[in-house]
């Protein structure tokens, strides 16, 4: 009793953090497309503003058409490098946070925690084992060794809450001990 009311609970937690995790990659995702169009927007607003001051100054006397050169010029370096930059970081950026996640996993216990929460709310096409339904548990059992402590843990919550067939939970107790 006490054990399935804190799988219960177990479940309804991993749920929830499911559910986060993958609003929390949305939210990023729309903030990396989001950003790019800004990057390019700003980049395509710099070098106009640059050809404007280029035809401005060649509209003057010759102080004001070399000035308006060398304001050109100064824009459309600014044009060219601002927005690279600003990829650059934020590239290191996302390669700072896959590198925390992947640091995050290693502690004992995280990998195990992802899975079942991942697998607590797949769908069979999100396993890791092609056409999982449609195999049998020794079938599944003989796969099982191939796979990452995260994944046997969302094939655990996947098979908990689906059939719940003894033999692939046990082997994938064994296997996560």
């Amino acid at each position: 009793m006490a054990t399935s009311t804190k799988r219960e609970a177990v479940g309804g937690a991993d749920a929830a953090i499911g559910r986060i995790r993958d609003l929390n990659d949305r939210i990023l995702e729309s903030a990396r497309k989001g950003g790019a169009s800004s990057l390019e927007a700003y980049e395509r607003l710099l070098t106009n503003i640059a050809d404007v001051q280029a035809a401005a100054g060649n509209r003057g006397g010759e102080w004001v058409s070399a000035f308006g050169q060398a304001q050109a010029a100064f824009t459309r370096e600014l044009a060219k490098n601002s927005p690279a930059a600003a990829r650059r970081i934020g590239g290191r950026i996302t390669g700072t946070a896959r590198g925390g996640a992947r640091r995050v996993r290693r502690v004992p216990g995280v990998a195990d925690a992802e899975g079942e929460a991942r697998g607590a709310v797949a769908r069979e096409q999100d396993l890791p084992i092609a056409r999982y339904e449609s195999l049998n548990a020794s079938e599944i059992v003989k796969r099982l060794p191939k796979l990452s402590q995260v994944d046997l843990g969302k094939v655990d919550a996947y098979e908990r809450k689906h059939d719940n067939r003894k033999t692939v939970l046990k082997k994938i107790e064994s296997l996560r001990s």
